[in-house]
């Protein structure tokens, strides 16, 4: 619709209807595209009926070829080339972009295949997961900024266009992800009811998941998001023709990324556009990590007129000195805007002691009582009070106060918020103390061990795997005694906030950590990657999901049920990874001939590739085997130089 609207305006141009002599060529342009309009209408919907239709119509309808796809496709191209005839006869050389653009709109199996190697995950189904692992997003938690001058400024086109980068900055637990969770779907809103004004590309940083919290990951999310809305600029990507998928895999794709996204963020056909990421301190710092995306930013902030960034992070010296040297940018620190993020956490202190009233309120439906209603609120407003002193404007420790709370009654709630202390390292701190003095105690700490090493959050089954869980244990009750962890309603496992994370190995030779991990934080590798290779080595097997057909397309596999790769799809891809992080002592864990590791490859390699396949995660298994060959060579030449001195 954007094309002919274009189209229509550079033909009905004054100084085109001047000349009478191109009157009947035009005439003629104008027929040629209501033709092509009109095949290419007819082709669209013919194919939303063909979707919507019966599946044994269609297949009966696709064996006696009653729809003729490709007659239908035909006339389209026909129309197509009769419209690139008349406008090349009319001379209007600018039409040559506009067909780009139309021909970029039949999107081809290859281009479908880019889009599906780029996809890292479905962000506005990350930011879901986000609100409901936190709280329900409160409007009140972040409207304050809509009126903040900064915002205003940064959102606003007409200003001069030189307030292009917007960072807000801020400690941990102060609200950032939500405040920017908030001022997406605030922007999501606009666009949708003014969508010729601005697109809309967004990704959020995880440091506890490593498929999103590297500077490749986040193009491969900002250039996916871009192109779900313009999908034209799909031919900045023709190069992956030629570099496979080494353009998303190797470790020099960032730097392709980087010139594909200056290339689609200069185009002509790419209108105004807010580029937004979050919690970029949680970004990897190895090269190409956050030095090289801070660079990007900045260079593009001050270069590119129709692009607006807006970034959060938490104060970091790092951060700064790069974006403290555009001149484009406008820093907003949460701790100077006390005020308004004080009102905010207030808010938020208020929507929990509405929730812990009503629970309370319920427990003593039964006993009809003025006397205990009048205790019950005075002993809820000396919570509130209490919250609201200690809290210092944070909302995760509001989060973890009422989350220590839970299951807590009336009678005890107040002593149990008085004795909370002040500031998030001391209440991770209290809460390992009690985990120490629990019942389960062991398992919880061998969870802890394991969530503080894995790459990403995992399932609850692949925790039972890498941990070695009793099997007759209430699981999620583990999960809820350890604290720092949650875990979603589909069984996912996450730390509350990555500061929780932070704290669990920043400061390993503390007391309180010393009885966590006896044996050390890093003591988990090896714990992992013994589980894993025992846990593959127990499952992995030739035509694991019975397939009998080893030609099948991947497309064409429907999981058995049930899967017997769920439980190991983490060990799967990362054991690998976990071997190479053991920090001393390979002889342990069968790092030699006839050992268990060596022991396994033989018997399972083959295995391992096929599950690998049906996972389709090749790719990772052929960057696991290249680490696998580099620790090797270099063990190697340790053994060589030991015995040679």
């Amino acid at each position: 619709m954007k094309w002919y609207s274009s189209l229509s305006k550079l033909l009905l141009e004054e100084t085109f209807e001047r000349e009478e002599r191109f009157a009947e060529l035009r005439g003629q342009l104008k027929n040629q595209i209501l033709d092509l309009y009109k095949a290419l209408l007819k082709y669209i919907i013919k194919s939303i009926c063909a979707h919507n239709q019966n599946p044994a119509v269609g297949i009966l309808r696709n064996i006696c070829k009653l729809d003729d796809w490709t007659g239908s496709l035909e006339d389209v191209n026909k129309s197509e080339d009769c419209v690139k005839a008349a406008a090349c006869d009319y001379g209007v050389r600018q039409t040559n972009s506009y067909l780009g653009l139309l021909v970029s709109m039949h999107v081809s199996e290859a281009q479908n295949e880019i889009m599906h190697k780029l996809c890292v995950t479905d962000m506005a189904a990350e930011i879901k997961s986000l609100q409901e692992r936190k709280d329900h997003l409160l409007a009140d938690s972040y409207k304050w900024i809509l009126d903040n001058r900064d915002y205003k400024d940064f959102t606003d086109w007409s200003y001069s266009n030189t307030k292009r980068l917007l960072w807000i900055k801020g400690d941990p637990g102060k609200g950032k992800t939500m405040l920017l969770i908030g001022i997406v779907d605030e922007l999501t809103a606009q666009l949708e009811t003014h969508f010729d004004n601005a697109h809309l590309s967004y990704f959020f940083c995880k440091g506890t998941d490593d498929r999103l919290n590297t500077a490749t990951a986040i193009l491969r999310g900002l250039i996916w998001m871009l192109l779900r809305h313009q999908r034209s600029l799909i031919r900045h990507l023709d190069m992956f023709k030629d570099l496979g998928s080494t353009l998303f895999d190797a470790c020099t794709s960032f730097y392709s990324l980087e010139n594909i996204f200056k290339s689609m963020l200069k185009d002509e056909a790419l209108e105004r556009t807010y580029l937004v990421i979050d919690a970029l301190d949680e970004c990897k710092r190895e090269e190409p990590g956050l030095p090289q995306l801070l660079k990007l930013i900045s260079q593009i902030s001050e270069d590119n007129h129709k692009v607006k960034w807006l970034v959060s992070s938490r104060n970091e010296t790092e951060i700064e000195a790069v974006l403290e040297e555009s001149t484009t940018r406008m820093r907003l620190s949460l701790e100077l805007n006390a005020k308004s993020v004080g009102s905010a956490v207030k808010a938020y202190i208020e929507y929990k002691m509405r929730e812990l009233k009503k629970r309370y309120q319920k427990a003593y439906a039964a006993r009809e009582n003025p006397k205990i209603s009048e205790k019950l609120q005075r002993v809820l407003d000396n919570v509130a009070e209490e919250v609201r002193v200690k809290a210092e404007g944070t909302f995760l420790w509001v989060a973890l106060v009422f989350k220590q709370i839970e299951g807590c009654g009336a009678d005890k709630v107040l002593k149990r918020v008085q004795d909370m202390p002040q500031g998030l390292d001391s209440i991770y701190g209290q809460m390992m103390l009690q985990v120490d003095k629990l019942d389960d105690a062991a398992d919880c700490k061998r969870v802890l061990l394991t969530m503080v090493n894995t790459y990403r959050p995992i399932h609850l089954l692949e925790l039972l795997t890498l941990a070695e869980l009793p099997e007759l244990a209430i699981h999620r009750d583990i999960i809820r005694h350890c604290g720092l962890l949650s875990i979603t309603d589909d069984d996912i496992i996450y730390f509350v906030h990555q500061s929780a994370k932070d704290y669990l190995i920043k400061d390993t030779d503390s007391d309180i950590l010393s009885k966590i991990f006896p044996h050390g934080q890093a003591e988990g590798h090896r714990i992992i990657f013994s589980r894993s290779l025992e846990a593959m080595s127990d499952t992995l097997q030739r035509d694991v999901y019975i397939l009998q057909d080893p030609g099948v397309s991947i497309t064409e596999v429907k999981a058995p049920d049930p899967d017997p790769l769920f439980s190991i799809r983490y060990a799967c891809i990362y054991w690998i990874d976990h071997l190479c992080k053991i920090p001393n002592g390979h002889d342990r864990v069968g790092l030699c001939d006839n050992g268990t590791t060596d022991v396994f490859l033989r018997k399972h390699f083959l295995h391992w590739l096929e599950a690998l396949s049906l996972l389709e995660c090749i790719s990772d298994g052929v960057l696991a085997i290249a680490k696998l060959i580099h620790l090797l060579t270099v063990s190697h030449y340790l053994m060589w130089i030991i015995w040679k001195y």
